[in-house]
């Protein structure tokens, strides 16, 4: 049972010269089957530029401005959930870093507040609506309790 070698030998390596010439060859004729089309193409891009173009614009317009929407609400949320911690954080870097400093703007807060309430005849918090002054009605919150040691 003799017979050739069971894995044929592999075929010859390409000419270069006749790879080189084929591919100049398929080069220029798709240059020119390009150049022979053009003018179809850029008549059907022309075609759905007009007809797609305006409505593109428009829906490019309604994503912008409902991504604007989305970032300003986020932003409002982010607010809400955590104003309040910020500003308490505020508070306490103020108090840690000049004690004396937070004091005196405490105590000028009254004093305004004072001031407010012979000017106006109200409280600074009755002069704005209650979800307003009660921050939509979450309870208040003593932002004081932790800077200063009291706890109310």
């Amino acid at each position: 049972m003799g017979g050739g070698p069971s894995i044929p030998a592999p075929p010859p390596p390409p000419d270069p010269m006749r790879a080189a010439e084929a591919n100049a060859l398929f080069y220029k004729s798709s240059l020119q089957t390009y150049l022979e089309r053009q003018p179809d193409m850029v008549r059907v891009d022309d075609e759905l530029r007009r007809k797609y173009l305006p409505r593109q614009r428009a829906l490019e317009a309604d994503l912008a401005a409902l991504d604007s929407r989305r970032f300003a609400e986020a932003g409002l949320q982010t607010e809400r959930e955590l104003g309040p911690q910020r500003s308490l954080e505020t508070m306490r870097r103020q108090y840690e870093l000049n004690p004396q400093a937070f004091a005196l703007n405490r105590a000028m807060g009254d004093q305004l507040s004072r001031q407010f309430g012979l000017l106006y005849g109200a409280a600074p918090g009755q002069s704005v609506p209650g979800n307003v002054a009660m921050n939509a009605g979450l309870p208040p919150t003593n932002y004081l309790a932790g800077a200063t040691g009291r706890t109310g």
